[in-house]
């Protein structure tokens, strides 16, 4: 699997791991009985019971949702650092967890590496061809 490939796997658990949390508030909500708001709707402050239970069981499921996808997360995580850490510079490894794993735009990486946008334009390239070779066995 490419470098590129595997970092697209770990931003799509990432994603799903952030909309698994936003139903955890959700469901936290209603189980607690507060009002729910979305978007600044007015809400209604009936209590239906079964209503209550509902969210409790869903609030349970989804609170295991997070743990799994939080572990496959980790794991992805940990498989790819395992690798980074390989990488001969550790400018590469910088380089690439900064970009793919701390979202930051490879413009604002060469502020916070020092380096110029040229220099981290082309490292970047060397640097993910160098990470898929030691990803060639995964």
């Amino acid at each position: 699997m490419k470098a590129v490939e595997f970092f697209g796997k770990i931003n799509e658990a990432e994603r799903r791991l952030c909309a698994a949390e936003r139903k955890v508030a959700l469901f936290q909500s209603l189980a607690e009985g507060g009002p729910l708001s979305l978007d600044g709707e007015r809400v209604s402050h009936s209590r239906n019971v079964h209503a209550n239970e509902d969210a409790v069981i869903r609030l349970s499921e989804a609170k295991d949702s997070v743990r799994k996808l939080k572990e496959t997360y980790c794991s992805l995580v940990d498989r790819i650092m395992d690798r980074m850490v390989r990488l001969e510079d550790p400018e590469d490894e910088k380089l690439l967890s900064y970009h793919y794993l701390e979202h930051a735009p490879l413009t604002s990486v060469a502020d916070r590496m020092h380096r110029g946008k040229t220099w981290v334009y082309q490292r970047h390239a060397l640097a993910l061809e160098r990470l898929d070779s030691l990803l060639q066995d995964l």
